[in-house]
């Protein structure tokens, strides 16, 4: 084998990876196979190992328990598949016979559940307690990168805060600030002047445009675009002339953006995201729009230019909002609405274009029965015109 530490750098994306262990075994080993610039192989096993037991989890969860505390748990299941070194939970009331005959080694449960052979732990909310469990797990099982890599290029002039970590071919170009405790996976790119707030984790190819700036404790996917250029035109004599963006992004805390997200940077004013709002993959946000904080956006939602959502919006997968329209607190908009007109506070929105949802539903209620209301109408036309020429006829 030749080359060094620097060679499996570049040679970082042939990596071949094979899980050992049969079902059951709970083992997370995993046998990471790195190509040398050679093609030659050199195996390194990486223990990615997560355990927990019952104890513990009833702590986490501010649980209490019922049976033997030191039950060892190494993955979680649903309770049908789940087997002796398993984590389940009862997430509803009309599990609680499946649950009963659950093989898994440790149940999470609002109650006791007769019949159930193995550790319970009882506790208010099992379906936040699986989330505080899962977190701890994802900890471990994906462990983030440290250290700067010898292949990162950060330009003179960049500022880098305590214990950033910064993977392969990532870009940071000057002027950008990077706060505390900041990830950037390998060949995220993050423009001149942009900040990143303290404990934000940028995944890899995500790009940070200059002056974007994001808040502490968030999370960008993979393949995200933040504070590229807006779309906007105007038209002059059949030509289409660019009209030029110089506003910006920013991006409060505790905000998680999914993967193949674009956010475009304002035309004057500023594109503005909340704290704590949560957006899913393909979602697009436009120039000068302004998201409230708590706002969730579900998967291919999209907004034109200069939309205000209030706080505690929620918009559902594929639903749109036209440009300069505000949506109020609290309002929801249901799967493909298509929102035309201002939404009032705490309105729930559905169908294309968006009407109330009582006033919605009332007319997708009557669509099987157009044919027929159709027929007789028609029936009925036919009747007036024949008691129309017999009133003629007796005059």
């Amino acid at each position: 084998m030749t080359g060094g530490t620097d060679d499996y750098n570049i040679y970082a994306a042939q990596l071949c990876v094979s899980r050992r262990g049969g079902v059951g075994s709970g083992s997370l080993a995993r046998e990471v196979v790195a190509l040398d610039p050679d093609g030659n192989q050199d195996p390194q096993e990486i223990e990615l190992m997560f355990r927990m037991t019952a104890q513990e989890i009833a702590g986490l969860a501010g649980g209490e328990l019922a049976g033997p505390g030191d039950v060892v748990v190494t993955g979680v299941r649903p309770l049908g598949s789940a087997g002796p070194t398993d984590l389940a939970f009862v997430a509803k009331e009309a599990l609680l016979d499946q649950a009963g005959a659950s093989r898994a080694g440790v149940l999470l449960a609002a109650r006791k559940v007769e019949g159930y052979g193995g550790t319970q732990v009882i506790c208010h909310d099992p379906e936040l307690a699986m989330a505080t469990v899962l977190e701890r797990m994802h900890r471990e099982m994906f462990p983030r990168p440290t250290g700067i890599s010898n292949l990162a290029c950060i330009e003179p002039g960049a500022v880098l805060g305590e214990r950033v970590s910064v993977g392969a071919y990532a870009v940071i170009e000057k002027e950008a600030v990077i706060g505390d405790d900041v990830t950037i996976y390998p060949l995220v790119y993050v423009g001149r002047g942009a900040q990143i707030g303290p404990r934000t984790t940028l995944h890899p190819h995500v790009t940070v445009c200059s002056r974007a700036q994001i808040g502490a404790d968030c999370t960008v996917h993979p393949n995200c675009v933040i504070g590229d250029e807006g779309f906007g035109y105007i038209q002059r004599e059949g030509r289409s002339i660019k009209f030029w963006h110089v506003g910006a992004v920013r991006i409060g805390n505790s905000v998680e953006i999914r993967g193949l997200t674009s956010i475009d940077r304002g035309m004057i004013e500023d594109t503005v995201i909340g704290e704590g709002v949560k957006i899913d993959k393909h979602c697009h946000i436009s120039h000068n729009c302004r998201i409230g904080d708590q706002c969730v956006l579900a998967g291919y939602a999209r907004m034109a230019g200069s939309v205000t959502l209030g706080r505690g919006v929620m918009m559902g997968a594929d639903s749109s909002v036209s440009d300069h329209l505000t949506v109020g607190d609290g309002a929801i908009l249901g799967a493909r609405a298509g929102v035309i007109t201002k939404v009032k506070p705490g309105e729930h929105m559905l169908g294309t274009p968006a009407r109330p949802r009582n006033e919605t539903m009332r007319i997708v209620a009557t669509w099987p029965r157009l044919p027929d209301m159709l027929r007789q109408l028609g029936e009925l036309k036919k009747e007036v015109e024949a008691l129309k020429k017999r009133l003629e006829e007796t005059k």
